[in-house]
């Protein structure tokens, strides 16, 4: 398997992948919860601490974090991206960095929001458009990626491991 792509980045798709990404989508995901405990901690005591920092928390998530990224990586936009993903390794090519890692440095591939998500065994995770692939690369890429790296079992005890 050899495929390559070369793609523009609109800011919004930046924006959507930021904001899909397994960090921010956790939370995105654990801040309503902390609002409903706030709430909850207001009904009962009177303190609206909980819910001013949950709430701010989703804002500064939502507002900060993920349109600062967007404004921040703009440069990005400017030029357009090359993807080659091959049986040995991810390379990605832009107009101010080059990256080429072998597959053995990743841990897992997740898909949300029209994008692979490539998590790498430290942590750190990149992101794929599926749009720059026709709908034969896109079925060979999740074939690749089903046998390659299946998704991971998650504990019961540690749900955002």
């Amino acid at each position: 398997m050899d495929l390559t792509a070369t793609f523009q980045l609109t800011a919004a798709e930046f924006r959507s992948a930021v904001r899909n990404s397994a960090l921010i989508h956790r939370l995105l995901l654990t801040t309503p919860l902390l609002a409903v405990l706030g709430l909850a901690v207001l009904l009962l005591d009177g303190s609206p601490l909980l819910l001013c920092v949950s709430l701010g928390l989703l804002v500064a998530t939502e507002g900060v974090v993920v349109r600062l990224t967007a404004r921040r990586s703009a440069v990005l936009f400017a030029e357009p991206w090359t993807v080659r993903v091959t049986e040995e390794s991810y390379s990605l090519h832009t107009a101010v960095s080059q990256a080429e890692v072998g597959w053995q440095a990743y841990r897992q591939v997740s898909e949300r929001a029209g994008f692979w998500y490539l998590q790498q065994t430290n942590g750190v995770s990149g992101f794929l458009p599926k749009r720059v692939f026709d709908d034969g690369g896109q079925r060979e890429l999740a074939e690749f990626f089903a046998r390659r790296l299946p998704p991971r079992k998650r504990p019961w005890y540690r749900p955002f491991a």
